[in-house]
């Protein structure tokens, strides 16, 4: 097989490794681009919430007076990688996790490819959950999270649940750490009500509803910002791969087209040669 083959062929296996990069790249953006504006939708909800807050502990203030002598230790849930090709993005999460935990702690991990590079490092989880590769797979993911996390804080009695994830800030993402119970009432607590609200349920009742509420939107909101910030972080490695992969092919050409002019020459010299030697021999 003559050189110039086989750096077509190589130069054929890089265009297609191109055009994988490429599809990667555009499915990437467009997860990215779709988790920005639920990001954008989320906020105004988020208000509603801590506003409906206000108002119950403004009228109710005794409910803001919370027992915690029975419970312990902490929940950290950890949002890792759905899939692959996002770089660094789990290692960092898991970097700044460890400087966090203590052996009181029970920790969730969200995400298959994280789950299986925490498994790789030793590092000890109770719980591990499939997370979301779009955004349209968040909300029955956060469902199901809200409501395992509601069955261990009342069967276990934990005092703290704290959220670990990426958080996407001017295309790079930083980690973060979300404390989400318990709550803090005073930081709602409102000065006067313009308007009393009517009430049809028992304060506690609406009480306990907010804060599932406020459970269930920080998840998900937790979810938002993870798939944003991996899917960020797939766009990267990808930009950067297919520059790599713009290079190679650059100088494989530029060898391919060396490699030509050499064989050309070479069959010239050949046929200069054999032209001599019929000629001498006549």
């Amino acid at each position: 097989m003559s050189s110039s083959v086989a750096l077509k062929r190589k130069l054929h296996t890089i265009s297609e490794i191109k055009e994988i990069v490429s599809s990667m790249k555009a499915f990437a953006n467009f997860n990215l681009q779709t988790a920005k504006k639920s990001l954008n939708n989320l906020h105004l909800y988020q208000n509603n919430i801590e506003d409906a807050f206000g108002d119950i502990i403004t009228l109710f203030p005794d409910l803001g007076k919370v027992n915690n002598s029975k419970v312990r230790g902490t929940i950290y849930v950890l949002f890792l990688s759905e899939e692959g090709l996002c770089g660094f993005f789990n290692e960092d999460i898991l970097n700044f996790f460890n400087s966090l935990s203590n052996l009181d702690d029970t920790t969730i991990v969200i995400g298959t490819k994280g789950a299986q590079e925490i498994k790789s490092k030793n590092i000890i989880c109770k719980y591990f959950l499939k997370g979301a590769s779009n955004v349209e797979a968040i909300e029955l993911k956060a469902i199901e999270l809200s409501s395992q996390l509601i069955e261990i804080f009342e069967k276990e009695h934990f005092c703290k649940l704290i959220l670990i994830h990426a958080e996407l800030k001017k295309g790079e993402y930083k980690i973060v750490k979300k404390k989400v119970l318990p709550l803090d009432f005073s930081e709602f607590h409102k000065k006067f009500i313009q308007q009393e609200p009517l009430l049809y349920l028992k304060d506690e009742e609406i009480l306990h509803a907010l804060i599932k509420e406020h459970l269930y939107i920080s998840i998900y909101r937790a979810f938002i910002e993870s798939v944003a910030s991996e899917n960020q972080a797939r766009l990267n490695a990808m930009i950067y791969a297919d520059n790599a992969i713009k290079e190679n092919e650059k100088l494989l050409t530029q060898k391919l087209n060396t490699q030509r002019q050499k064989e050309i020459t070479d069959e010239l010299l050949d046929i200069v040669n054999a032209y001599r030697s019929i000629v001498h021999n006549d």
